[in-house]
């Protein structure tokens, strides 16, 4: 396959076997996709509460879970990420989402606190592991030219069929009835089922399908020539994971802080967080879409980092903005521009960093940096609710503003990290072809 036939191949028809084949594949991530998060959505919006409500577990007990999960999590993607460039990507990965659906289909049937807390270590510990995977399998199969669109295009799907999946999760729970919740958790663990099948196939009918099947075993050339160095000695790396982390406190703004910011501290309407959680999903599918279709080069991902971080703290900035006003009013009007602020700044800064990590990444050792990029979000998950409950919202506009400086920081800082990764890896390449 030659540069630029998977780009095509996404734009649009084309004319030879090779634009059919990458256009299949990529139909079929894109389902796979789809079924996966729709089963993701189902879950997410029902589990916790299904649990409290319905099979009587302690609120606190659940937490408590869900929290130590959180923390498993942080610590499964990097060793998962040496097994895939050990032993193949697509066994690694269809083996996580096989576990992923078993450990679902055992979840939904718990009804014992003991059973609950050991499927929630499971599954948390399993979930940080797959997207990452995801990632690596995308970049291993598809060309250069094609995978930042076919990523958006996944975030878009993902994003869409998680929606409907916890919209139809609340009906389920209004409705009252048990064992509709619990059938809708099974579909979640059947549709891990149904993404491993499509990972499966996808592998298999990959241009190179010896080397994503078994990576490091098919390609032991280029392994002793460049294996690239472990992830965990790789300090300007570890870096630019830090900072994603600092950069990823978005969702908990989104997901955590707002609400209670809303609700809680503005006193307006408890439905306003739902409508404002509909408007970012909304947004984020016609974003992916837009960017998908724009051309990343070096200079355009570090220069859109650095304008997402600038959007970052203009959402942070409106809130503050907000939260001295008395009008309700003005408060809705603010807090609409400020997510749709946070979304653009999100998006812009999820495609930029993708590119930019998986330009840096060793092929060797790609699984192994992927999970570790990956863990900055699992690390924002555990410490990012406790920083914006304790920190930012009892200080109110200045915790605000304090908020918008950390993340224009980050931005600044992964920038930075990305420039001289960048030109490290350049010089050692320059250095190798003199040697040769």
């Amino acid at each position: 396959m030659t540069p630029g036939v998977a780009a095509t191949a996404l734009r649009g028809p084309g004319s030879g076997p090779g634009d059919r084949a990458d256009r299949a594949r990529a139909g079929q991530l894109l389902l796979g996709t789809g079924i996966d998060s729709l089963g993701s959505g189902l879950s997410a919006g029902a589990a916790m509460l299904y649990f409290v409500t319905m099979v009587g577990l302690a609120p606190g007990a659940v937490t408590l879970a869900m929290s130590a999960g959180a923390v498993l999590g942080i610590l499964t993607p990097v060793p998962v990420g040496r097994l895939a460039d050990r032993y193949g990507l697509v066994r690694v990965y269809v083996g996580a989402l096989v576990l992923r659906g078993v450990g679902v289909l055992c979840y939904a049937t718990a009804t014992s606190y003991p059973a609950f807390f050991a499927f929630t270590l499971w599954l948390m510990a399993l979930e940080t592991t797959t997207f990452p995977l995801q990632q690596s399998l995308l970049g291993a199969v598809f060309e250069e030219g094609a995978r930042v669109r076919l990523m958006t295009r996944v975030r878009a799907v993902r994003s869409a069929a998680f929606g409907v999946g916890a919209v139809v999760a609340g009906l389920a729970l209004a409705s009252g009835s048990r064992s509709l919740v619990v059938a809708l958790l099974m579909v979640n663990g059947a549709s891990f089922l149904v993404l491993a099948w499509t990972v499966l196939l996808i592998g298999r009918a990959a241009p190179d399908a010896g080397a994503v099947a078994g990576s490091r075993t098919a390609a032991p050339d280029a392994e002793r020539s460049a294996p690239g160095r472990p992830v965990l000695k790789d300090l300007r790396f570890l870096g630019l994971c830090f900072s994603n982390g600092l950069l990823s406190l978005y969702e908990t703004v989104l997901l955590v802080l707002m609400p209670l910011w809303l609700v809680v501290e503005l006193g307006l309407s408890p439905a306003l967080p739902g409508l404002l959680t509909a408007l970012y999903t909304a947004l984020t599918v016609v974003l992916q879409l837009v960017l998908g279709r724009l051309r990343w080069t070096e200079a355009a991902t570090g220069g859109t980092l650095l304008v997402s971080g600038a959007f970052l703290a203009a959402a942070c900035l409106v809130c503050a903005v907000a939260d001295g006003l008395t009008a309700a009013a003005w408060q809705v009007v603010l807090c609409v521009l400020a997510v749709v602020l946070l979304t653009v700044g999100e998006n812009l800064q999820m495609v930029a960093a993708w590119q930019t990590v998986f330009d840096l990444t060793p092929p060797q050792r790609r699984g192994e940096y992927m999970g570790a990029f990956n863990t900055g979000s699992g690390v924002q998950s555990v410490i990012g609710p406790t920083l914006t409950y304790r920190v930012v919202l009892p200080l109110g506009p200045a915790g605000w503003l304090l908020l918008a400086g950390l993340l224009g920081g980050a931005a600044i800082a992964f920038r930075g990290l990305a420039k001289g990764a960048q030109a490290s890896r350049t010089a050692r390449s320059e250095e190798q072809g003199a040697n040769v």
